[in-house]
C-alpha cells in the first residue's frame, strides 16, 4: 500500500498533498483484499456481538459476490440495500465492487413512496432487504415499471422472495469467477441525498470519491493500526462507508458497528470496547454535552472525533471536558470534504481551509467570486481525478444546474477572509431576508441553541404579512426545563442583531429528520403557522 504524505504547502492541514496509489487501485473492496492478504486473522469489525476479522470479511465478500453473479448480476448491474447496520451490508458492499456492480442503498425507515422515488429513478436488477421492510417494499415494487428481483434475509414463509441468506451460504467463498477490473473511475454506488430541502437526488459516486475522502480523513484524525473507530452512523450512508469504514480499512484498524446513536450507550460502548475515534455531526455533539459529565466518560478511550456542524461553543467544550481532540471541515455527499480545519488554528468558527485536491471559491449569481469576507456560495472543483460526485442519477437537468462554469454549485452559503479561512452560513435556500435585511438561520440556531433548556432548535423563513419573510424558531425544550418564549426572546435580543429576533416561536417535541440526524426544514416551511405559533409582534399589541 502506497505510503501517505502529509502536510503540504504549510497550510497546518495534516492531510495528504497527494499519494501515489493509482486510480485503478482506489477501490475500497481492493483495500479490503490487500488488508486481509497481509494480515488475514486481524480483527477489522465488531457487529452482531462478534469480531470478525479481515480474512472472514474478505471471504465473505467473495461469497456475496458469488451469490449475485448466479442470479444474472454483472457489471455494471445495479442491486438495491435497504440493510440497517449488519454484517451483510458490508459484505454485499466489498462483494458488488467484486463483479463490477453497484449498490444503491435505501434508508430502511423509507416509506413505499419514497422507495418507489428511488428506484424509478434508479432502476435495479435486485433489492435484497430486511423481511420487516417488506411491508413498505412490496406495494412500491409493484407500481415500478420492470419489478426486481427481491431477496431477503433469511425465508418468508409464503412469500415468492428469494433466500439471500441460504445463497450466500451456498456460494464460494473464493474470488467469483466473473470477476472484474474495476477502476476508481467506475461507480461504485448511488448514494441519496438526505431530503432535507426535497425528494432526494441519487448522487453517482465513484470508488475512487470514497477512497480520497476516506484518505484525508484518516490522515487528519492521525488514524492508525491500533485504532478503534466507534460507528454508530447508517451505512447506507456515505458518511458511514467512506468517512468510517475506509479509513479503518487504510490503516487496519479496527471498527465497532452498532445501529444507532444513543446518548444513554455512548460513553459504556465506548468504554467496553476502547474506542479511540469517533464521528459526529453537531447536533450528537450538542446532545452528548446536554446529556454526559465527564464522569460519564471515566475509563473511556476515546482520543479523537472527526465531524461537521458543531457550533464553536460546543466544538471546543467537547474537547476540553472529555479530552478529546477535535477535529472538522466542510464537505458534501457531492463534493467530498475539500476543506479542513488547520492543527494550527484556534478558530473553532471556521470550517478551514482548502486542501491540495481541490479548489473553492466563494462566487456570486454568475459564479464570480466575491471578495474576502462577503457571503455567496459555496463552488467546489477537484485536481485529484474522480474524488468527487459523476453527477445526478437519471437528472441531466439538475446535474447541468449544479456544474455551471466548470464549478460545482453546493446551496451552501458562506464567507471567506483574506486568510482562506471559510465560515460555513447555512443553506443558500435557508437565508432568510427580513424588511431587507438577510439573516443567517445557522446563526440564529448558534445562538439559540445556548439558551438553558434548548435541547433543539430550527430557525426557517415564514410569510410575513406584509410581504417576503418572518423569522420564525421551532424549539424542542429540554425535559423538566419550564422553558418559555421570554427567555428565548430575552437571549436573542443580548446576542442578535435586531432585525434576527425571531418574531414566532413554536415548541414541538422533536423535529423532523432524516435518519442521519439532518432537520426536514421543508416539512416545517409546509407548516408555518399552528395554533400554537407564537407571535412576538401581536403579543406586544403591534
Amino acid at each position: 500500500m502506497s505510503t501517505l504524505h502529509f502536510g503540504s504547502q504549510n497550510t497546518g492541514i495534516a492531510v495528504p498533498s497527494m499519494d501515489t496509489l493509482p486510480l485503478a487501485d482506489r477501490v475500497p473492496a481492493k483495500i479490503l483484499a490487500r488488508q486481509a492478504e497481509a494480515a488475514p486473522a486481524r480483527e477489522f469489525v465488531h457487529v452482531g456481538g462478534r469480531w470478525v476479522s479481515y480474512g472472514e470479511a474478505n471471504a465473505r465478500a467473495n461469497r456475496a459476490a458469488n451469490a449475485l453473479a448466479a442470479l444474472g448480476v454483472t457489471n455494471g448491474k445495479r442491486v438495491a440495500l435497504i440493510l440497517r447496520n449488519r454484517l451483510e451490508f458490508l459484505d454485499l458492499w466489498f462483494g458488488l465492487a467484486r463483479i463490477g456492480a453497484v449498490h444503491v442503498p435505501l434508508n430502511p425507515e423509507y416509506r413505499a413512496p419514497q422507495i418507489e422515488h428511488v428506484l424509478s429513478r434508479a432502476p435495479v436488477e435486485l433489492v435484497v432487504a430486511e423481511a420487516e421492510f417488506l411491508a413498505e417494499i412490496e406495494p412500491a415494487l409493484a407500481r415500478l415499471e420492470t419489478t426486481p428481483t427481491l431477496l431477503t434475509l433469511g425465508a418468508v414463509e409464503g412469500g415468492r422472495h428469494l433466500d439471500y441468506m441460504a445463497l450466500f451460504e451456498a456460494a464460494p467463498d473464493r474470488m467469483p469467477d466473473s470477476a472484474v477490473e474495476v477502476s476508481g473511475a467506475d461507480v461504485a454506488a448511488v448514494m441519496n441525498t438526505s431530503g432535507t430541502t426535497g425528494p432526494s437526488k441519487g448522487v453517482l459516486l465513484p470508488h475512487a470519491a470514497q477512497y480520497v475522502l476516506g484518505r484525508n480523513i484518516a490522515a487528519d484524525m492521525g488514524l492508525g493500526p491500533d485504532d478503534i473507530y466507534y460507528n454508530f452512523f447508517p451505512l447506507f450512508h456515505n458518511t458511514s462507508q467512506a468517512m468510517i469504514t475506509v479509513p479503518v480499512l487504510l490503516h487496519g484498524a479496527r471498527m465497532v458497528l452498532v445501529e444507532k446513536f444513543s446518548a444513554s450507550r455512548f460513553w459504556p460502548e465506548a468504554r467496553e470496547h476502547r474506542c479511540t475515534a469517533f464521528y459526529f455531526i453537531g447536533e450528537i455533539i450538542h446532545i452528548l454535552l446536554k446529556a454526559t459529565t465527564r464522569e460519564d466518560a471515566s475509563g473511556a478511550t476515546l482520543r479523537v472525533g472527526w465531524g461537521i456542524g458543531a457550533a464553536p461553543r460546543d466544538f471546543i467544550e467537547f474537547g476540553r471536558r472529555f479530552d478529546v481532540t477535535m477535529r472538522t471541515g466542510y464537505g458534501s455527499t457531492e463534493a467530498n470534504v475539500p476543506c479542513f480545519l488547520p492543527h494550527d488554528t484556534d478558530r473553532a468558527d471556521s470550517a478551514g481551509r482548502t486542501i491540495p485536491g481541490f479548489e473553492i471559491r466563494i462566487g456570486d449569481e454568475h459564479s464570480q467570486p466575491v471578495p474576502a469576507g462577503t457571503q455567496g456560495e459555496i463552488l467546489v472543483r477537484s485536481t485529484e481525478p474522480y474524488s468527487m460526485m459523476i453527477g445526478y442519477d437519471g437528472d441531466t437537468a439538475a446535474t447541468a444546474a449544479a456544474w455551471q462554469q466548470l464549478w460545482f454549485h453546493t446551496g451552501d452559503a458562506a464567507t471567506m477572509d483574506a486568510d482562506g479561512n471559510l465560515f460555513f452560513k447555512g443553506r443558500v435556500k435557508d437565508a432568510i431576508r427580513v424588511r431587507g435585511e438577510n439573516i443567517s438561520a445557522f446563526e440564529v440556531e448558534q445562538a439559540i441553541a445556548d439558551v438553558p433548556g434548548v435541547a433543539e432548535v430550527a430557525a426557517i423563513a415564514v410569510p410575513s404579512d406584509i410581504g417576503g419573510d418572518d423569522l420564525k424558531i421551532v424549539v424542542v425544550a429540554k425535559n423538566g426545563s419550564g422553558l418559555g418564549v421570554e427567555a428565548l426572546v430575552a437571549h436573542a435580543q443580548s446576542r442578535l442583531p435586531r432585525y434576527s429576533i425571531p418574531r414566532y416561536i413554536e415548541f414541538v417535541d422533536a423535529l423532523p429528520k432524516t435518519a442521519t440526524n439532518k432537520v426536514q426544514k421543508h416539512l416545517l416551511r409546509a407548516v408555518p403557522f399552528t395554533p400554537t405559533t407564537w407571535d412576538r409582534m401581536r403579543a406586544a399589541g403591534k
